[in-house]
């Protein structure tokens, strides 16, 4: 019996033709789709690499420029006259932005001898009884709460013992999660950490403005310190004279400590009263530098010490 083999026809040649084609197109469509998500992601991570090397960058640009502007400002106090400061020197002027290859450079200088010296509140369990009242008298007149100075004299002192009507130690802090430092403050931030001392006190009603824990010697500039600061540093000295003392200065600058006395009012026992708590220089400065590039900033707050010529760092903060 003979096999009959069929030949297609030649009808059949074009549809067999297109199912070929057909399947080619399905089969590219196919590998397309596999290779899409790939495409995308490594496109993606390329991007995000390219990110990742422009953020790191901007860093190294912004905080190299940060401490750039620090060396600035040490530059400007080094020579600057030392043997008297004022608010007319070149270091306390509001220093306007500068732009500086693709970013902003913003430089402050800031007078810690202009502030009073939390710091020198406490000593183990010793307390200066004229930066006490000076203090409690500051923050009623920012229109705080005096007693909110007892829990910081706790948080300073070494003994265990509550101080005054509102003091607060261990036993007040252990269910916060920490407990009075015993000693002196690092930071003026710390305060928000004791008792009392809230937003409302530190920074809307400015205390943060006034107080200070940089090493000073406890001595006001009388050419520098703001006139909130100066009011109350001396139980004998009235409000009408620190206004004379302000107004003096406004026009003459107080250029030598015996200057206090051309201010109206200042008699001769008054001045050798109160001259033990004032100065007209200055030698410890606060700084905060801050470089802006794209939406990268960096910050360096720095707290220097001028010793005539010479300028020493006390403390040094990246951010």
């Amino acid at each position: 019996m003979k096999r009959v083999i069929q030949k297609s026809s030649p009808r059949m040649k074009p549809y067999l033709a297109q199912s070929e084609e057909g399947f080619v197109l399905v089969v590219v469509l196919i590998v397309i789709a596999l290779l899409f998500p790939i495409i995308i992601a490594f496109n993606s991570k390329t991007q995000i690499n390219l990110l990742e090397a422009a953020n790191y960058r901007d860093n190294i640009q912004a905080l190299r420029m940060a401490r750039s502007g620090i060396d600035g400002a040490m530059g400007i106090l080094r020579d600057d006259d030392a043997s008297y400061d004022a608010l007319s020197d070149k270091w306390a002027m509001n220093f306007p932005s500068l732009q500086i290859g693709e970013g902003t450079l913003s430089v402050r200088i800031i007078d810690e001898d202009s502030k009073i010296n939390i710091n020198r509140l406490v000593d183990g369990n010793n307390i200066n009884k004229t930066v006490e009242n000076h203090l409690r008298k500051l923050i009623v007149r920012l229109g705080g709460k005096s007693e909110i100075v007892d829990a910081l004299i706790d948080w300073m002192d070494i003994d265990e013992v509550e101080y005054g009507n509102a003091g607060a130690e261990y036993e007040y802090y252990k269910d916060r999660g920490y407990y009075p430092k015993n000693g002196a403050l690092r930071t003026i931030d710390e305060l928000f950490l004791i008792k009392g001392f809230d937003k409302d006190i530190l920074i809307d009603k400015k205390l943060k403005d006034y107080i200070t824990v940089a090493p000073t010697d406890g001595k006001l500039n009388v050419n520098t310190a703001d006139k909130e600061t100066l009011y109350d540093f001396h139980d004998e000295i009235r409000e009408g004279l620190i206004e004379e003392i302000v107004a003096y200065r406004n026009e003459n600058e107080y250029q030598k400590i015996t200057d206090i006395k051309n201010a109206i009012g200042i008699t001769d026992t008054l001045y050798a009263k109160i001259t033990p708590f004032l100065k007209v220089n200055s030698s410890i400065f606060s700084v905060n530098s801050k470089y802006t590039v794209g939406k990268v900033s960096k910050s360096v707050d720095a707290v220097l010490k001028r010793d005539g010529k010479s300028i020493t760092v006390v403390s040094w903060r990246e951010f």
